[in-house]
């Protein structure tokens, strides 16, 4: 079996990319429901009030873009602070990491001590253009960030023995171009 082994180092820039990561999916759904909430609650105001139908719109349309813009900044602002306090506290401090493949699955090597993940107990594997995130739980993941690898040649590797090893629907990869 091809195997594939590298050491990572998880810094400050890769712990802020993860929870913008987890945090992406529950944004969007609130910024969604904030967006109609808003819209509709404005719109229905000003119109009530007795302004026209499509002023109302429009400035619903306004107020709604603005309050989800500020629940989007809201949030990026808070998980830097909340990142930065971790490190400034030293609750949270760049590590190093050694992530070997065998047939068995993927072994992690650290300061913080060793596991082993076998390839059937993968919850979920995600590729974003920054990292590979390999879910351990459905909250917690290995993070092996892409600009650590040594080629593209690597990435490719990592990529095969994933979707070799790992069942397709537990997989969401993107393909070199």
């Amino acid at each position: 079996m091809t195997q594939f082994s590298h050491t990572f180092t998880i810094t400050k820039k890769d712990n802020l990319r993860y929870n913008f990561f987890l945090m992406q999916k529950k944004l969007v759904a609130t910024s969604a429901l904030v967006f109609v909430i808003i819209a509709a609650m404005i719109g229905f105001i000003k119109y009530a009030q007795g302004v026209g139908i499509t002023l109302a719109l429009l400035n619903a349309l306004i107020m709604a873009v603005s309050g989800t813009l500020i629940l989007v900044g809201i949030n990026i602002i808070t998980a830097v602070i909340r990142i930065n306090g971790y490190y400034k506290k030293r609750q949270l401090t760049d590590f190093t990491v050694t992530f070997t493949t065998d047939k068995t699955g993927i072994h992690a090597a650290s300061e913080r001590g060793d596991s082993d993940l076998p390839w059937n107990r993968i919850v979920e594997v995600r590729e974003t253009r920054h990292a590979f995130y390999v879910f351990i739980t459905e909250s917690h993941a290995n993070v092996l960030p892409k600009d650590q690898f040594s080629n593209a040649e690597e990435i490719t590797l990592f990529r095969t023995l994933l979707e070799k090893n790992v069942d397709a629907v537990r997989l969401k990869l993107k393909h070199a171009k």
